[in-house]
């Protein structure tokens, strides 16, 4: 027959612990439902703002100038030429001042077409 264990021995005996910690999470429920906000509309840019609308117009700034800059070039050399040939004092400077006028109208040219390509490259965010 077994003898009884006493109380002393009996404590010293440890229980098993387990290797594995179960997770028990806690249900928290809200107080209160809130509706969530509205948000404003998305808007989808227009044509200009899509990366290949630009370029026709780069292209179109960019020809324009050349075709001004060529016609005025040429004016202007017709005019410089009028200037040597002038039989008079006076053919001579009326064709120089031509001259100077067709090299500012092509100068207005060249500032327009900059500025016309300064916008659009602000507008894309390149500048």
């Amino acid at each position: 027959m077994k003898k009884p264990r006493r109380a002393a021995e009996q404590n010293r005996v440890k229980a098993p612990t387990p290797n594995v910690v179960l997770w028990r999470p806690r249900i928290v429920l809200a107080s209160r439902l809130e509706a969530p906000t509205r948000r404003q509309p998305v808007t989808l840019a227009g044509q200009a703002a899509h990366p290949g609308a630009g370029e026709p117009r780069f292209v179109g700034s960019i020809f324009s100038l050349a075709d001004a800059g060529a016609t005025l070039a040429a004016r202007a050399a017709d005019a410089r030429a009028r200037a040597i040939e002038a039989d008079s004092a006076r053919e001579r400077v009326s064709a120089t001042m031509a001259a100077y006028r067709l090299e500012a109208s092509f100068d207005e040219a060249l500032t327009g077409a900059y500025r016309r390509v300064s916008a659009l490259m602000e507008e894309r965010g390149l500048a």
